[in-house]
């Protein structure tokens, strides 16, 4: 029973990581596009064209991972339960949280997570770079 409940909350940890991954995708595919119509177009308006889309996704994004990382927490507590204690609730807003894993699921820490900031700020200063100097 503890397992099975284990494994529902475990394939909503990685329904949150493939929608992020998607998210990504998609974050890919439109810069391209948007490069693609935009041709020999050189202005500011391109730029923010561009940007505005990407900082939608990385919004988009940073929700679902702070989803994963609250679905995390909740897989924890169900582990460290006994059998005859689980009683299958998806709700992790009544997960017992310490001030270092409040920290950790913050909207906030998650927008500036390494794997966040790395891509979108990356995709960012790549769409700049190339309408500056192309």
């Amino acid at each position: 029973m503890k397992n099975n409940h284990l494994s529902i909350i475990q394939s909503t940890v990685q329904r949150m990581g493939n929608n992020s991954f998607l998210l990504k995708g998609w974050a890919v595919l439109i810069i391209v596009a948007i490069f693609t119509f935009a041709g020999e177009q050189n202005n500011v308006r391109c730029i923010l064209f561009t940007v505005i889309p990407l900082l939608v996704f990385w919004g988009l994004d940073t929700y679902y991972l702070q989803l994963e990382r609250k679905y995390r927490m909740l897989y924890d507590e169900v582990r460290l339960k006994k059998e005859e204690e689980v009683d299958f609730d998806m709700n992790f807003n009544n997960v017992a949280t310490t001030v270092g894993n409040a920290n950790k699921i913050s909207y906030f820490k998650c927008l500036f997570s390494k794997t966040e900031v790395l891509f979108y700020l990356t995709c960012i200063v790549t769409t700049v770079l190339i309408y500056l100097f192309a």
